[in-house]
């Protein structure tokens, strides 16, 4: 695909380029900035004019007139008068007034906190704060994690304008779903869309998406993979909303985060034997291999997941047969981590579109719920590859640069039968054999981005920013279209009569579709007060799809252009 971008475009590009990155330049005067507007609150002055009233009362209102929080037990200030304070101070001026002959002093946490402490008394021990520090096991958890992914920020949940559902490790081991559809049942506002004959991942958030739309992302970048969910995924995180400023050309519902299991320094090991029936002699086996461990004391560690499972499909035929490969390396430095992870899939699954309805009344057949209306051939086979690589550098205690690298691809054949005639009065459908060759979906994903926190003028700024590229192709080499031999009865089936396509339709077939993007974004978190925080950004995206089919080729897609994306919300 030729770039068909005006010639302007590029300068622009740079420029928005140029301009995002070097505001690295200002970062040490946004911190002098800030520790300035720290002494500047330190010293500010107020107007006080606060009658004499019950305690409580009066640091409510020397609160509302400071905007400085004060912490106090139960027991601690109720039942005393606090004497009028009027006339322009500063803020522990007024707080010792407040206090005096109450029994109180007071000390500063924090810019925007203060703690009120009995003074102590002749003949007894004061002892001080006592802090407690827990950790939680966040491995056998079924809460969240504290940070997600997939908004590419450590920013806290409770800090996002937005609806992030996690789905934890924890819940993903007792649950053992089988595919990404059945991990998504515990979230609301999730749909299955067309899954092509269950083949497919289909997610529709909040009414948006479709089986190939680019919404379902590992570890933050994009992949093609028929079924995304397998035994190297920890947990899912789904974003509902917007998430174009972070992901670029997307349907406005949302998007899925699969993120990976990477190697640990401790020593992890865990074998799983599975087994299973589902009677009339369908049954199934599998099992998986998870290890990960030190390797030495370089600072380098590794992960290999082996996963298998071979059973007998719960209709009345049909195999699915699994197979995956996934090691992973990763270095700890002192400030640095890299991280190389591969993952090969090999599969053998059904292609089962499922019934038909009625059309006498718009209800599924009146037949078995075990009873195929294609034939034994009807089989989805292929293979896929999966290569990632991150760096992650500290650069100090406030910024962090993150570089990641991702490219998979995923091939197939199917035969895929198609219902195209319906009828009641003979109990009989027609079908076509139809079936897809050489499909190959491939993606290709780089991202590089800075997060950081400055103080400026007296607020707290989280800065995300950086640059996407991504280059997506979807291709389907042969769509067979076969005419069946004989009509079938979905009465009393009979199996076998019938041969796997091989008629290659011209007309169908060569099915292109192919996207580049690249793009540029910055994202701010203003905190302006304790309770509110503004979050506003934007992304420039430079786009150019082009798609189309058949022999000769005929494209119904040819555009490019650019897009200013903005968003805010509080």
């Amino acid at each position: 695909m030729k770039s068909r971008a005006k010639s302007g475009s590029v300068k622009q590009w740079l420029g928005v380029s140029a301009l995002s990155f070097s505001a690295l330049a200002w970062l040490p005067l946004s911190v002098a900035l800030a520790a300035e507007a720290g002494a500047v609150q330190q010293r500010a002055e107020f107007i006080f004019a606060l009658a004499a009233k019950p305690l409580p009362q009066a640091l409510s209102d020397f609160s509302r007139a400071t905007g400085i929080s004060v912490v106090y037990t139960d027991e601690a200030p109720y039942g005393i008068i606090a004497p009028a304070v009027s006339g322009q101070m500063s803020a522990e001026q007024a707080m010792q007034r407040l206090l005096s002959g109450s029994g109180f002093t007071f000390r500063r946490t924090d810019d925007h906190t203060l703690v009120l402490e009995p003074l102590p008394t002749a003949g007894t021990l004061n002892l001080g704060a006592t802090t407690i520090t827990s950790v939680m096991d966040q491995t056998m958890s079924y809460q969240p994690p504290p940070i997600s992914s997939v908004m590419r920020s450590s920013a806290l949940l409770q800090e996002i304008p937005q609806t992030v559902n996690v789905i934890p490790a924890q819940v993903i081991r007792d649950q053992a779903p089988r595919n990404l559809d059945d991990a998504l049942a515990n979230v609301s506002g999730i749909t299955q869309g067309n899954t092509l004959g269950s083949t497919q991942d289909s997610v529709m958030t909040r009414g948006f998406g479709d089986n190939r739309n680019g919404s379902i992302m590992r570890d933050g970048m994009p992949v093609v993979q028929g079924r995304g969910l397998n035994a190297t995924v920890d947990r899912v995180e789904v974003l509902k909303g917007p998430a174009s400023l972070l992901y670029g050309i997307q349907d406005p519902g949302g998007v899925v985060n699969m993120v990976s299991k990477k190697p640990e320094l401790e020593q992890y090991n865990a074998v799983t034997v599975r087994g299973s029936t589902y009677g009339e002699g369908k049954n199934g086996s599998g099992g998986s291999l998870d290890s990960t461990g030190a390797l030495g004391d370089s600072g380098l560690a590794y992960r290999m997941v082996l996963d298998h499972e071979d059973e007998d499909y719960w209709r009345n035929y049909g195999t699915h047969r699994e197979t995956l490969v996934a090691p992973s390396l990763a270095w700890f430095g002192e400030s640095t981590q890299l991280l190389f992870a591969y993952e090969h899939r090999e599969f053998l699954t059904p292609f089962d579109r499922g019934t038909i309805i009625d059309p006498r009344d718009n209800h599924p057949l009146d037949i078995s719920r075990d009873r195929r209306l294609d034939e034994p051939f009807n089989n989805m086979q292929g293979r896929s590859d999966l290569y990632r690589f991150e760096a992650d550098h500290e650069l100090n205690d406030d910024w962090n640069a993150h570089f990641g690298y991702s490219w998979n691809r995923e091939t197939y054949d199917a035969s895929q039968v198609r219902i195209t005639a319906i009828d009641t009065n003979r109990g009989t459908l027609t079908r076509s054999m139809d079936g897809t060759q050489n499909a190959i979906s491939t993606d290709r994903f780089t991202t590089a981005s800075l997060e950081g926190k400055v103080n400026a003028w007296g607020m707290q700024h989280d800065l995300v920013f950086g640059v996407d590229d991504e280059y997506r192709k979807i291709y389907r080499e042969d769509l067979i279209r076969q005419r069946s031999l004989s009509t079938f009865s979905y009465v009393n089936p009979v199996y076998g009569h019938e041969v796997e396509g091989t008629t290659v339709s011209p007309a169908d077939s060569a099915q292109t579709d192919k996207l580049r993007s690249d793009s540029v974004f910055l994202q701010d978190s203003i905190h302006l007060t304790d309770q509110w925080i503004l979050v506003a950004g934007a992304r420039f995206q430079e786009y150019d799809q082009y798609a189309g089919k058949g022999v000769p080729f005929q494209a119904n897609t040819d555009s490019n252009g650019q897009k200013w994306v903005p968003r805010a919300g509080l």
